[in-house]
């Protein structure tokens, strides 16, 4: 459900500017990429709300979320778990490192791969930080019917498999 504001002239208008049934026939609005984009602000402002005690964003929940599981992977294994390019995903654990949340350690089959090791502050934060993020993601979905959201993971899924390798960083 849209919120309503007034213009200056007392008009009606929904928060993004336009009026009622105007917005099916702007071009934004019948892009799947724009509406993707503004649902993706939309959660990280969500996320934020929720972890605003700990500064902590998405991509780095996720890196911790994957290393409770396996407790350790090399960089890259962990940046394409998560769908970050190289890059991003070691600035990211470095992040993570600063907070003592992950150690980065040589792995002992190739002295050359570093391994990421999450910490036990790192694995209570996960399990502490938990009912943040699902708190997050209720939001998101609470707009649509209970159907409707199992549509919705289904259709996403479904695109980021068939699309993955146009990825900047595709998920193995």
């Amino acid at each position: 459900m849209s919120e309503r504001i007034e213009s200056a002239g007392g008009k009606p208008l929904l928060l993004n500017g336009m009026e009622g049934d105007e917005k099916q026939h702007d071009d934004l609005w019948n892009r799947p990429g724009y509406l993707v984009r503004r649902l993706h602000q939309i959660h990280v402002g969500l996320f934020a709300e929720e972890f605003a005690d700990t500064g902590m964003t998405p991509v780095q929940y996720a890196m911790l979320s994957v290393l409770a599981v396996h407790n350790a992977l090399d960089q890259l294994s962990l940046s394409k778990a998560v769908g970050v390019d190289r890059t991003s995903g070691a600035d990211v654990i470095k992040r993570l490192a600063r907070q003592d949340l992950v150690v980065r350690t040589k792995s002992p089959e190739d002295r050359r791969m570093k391994l990421v090791v999450i910490t036990p502050a790192g694995a209570t934060l996960v399990r502490q930080m938990r009912p943040a993020m699902e708190a997050a993601q209720s939001r998101l979905m609470a707009p649509l019917a209970p159907e409707d959201r199992k549509f919705f993971m289904d259709a996403l899924r479904q695109m980021i498999e068939a699309n993955n390798s146009a990825s900047r960083a595709p998920m193995s």
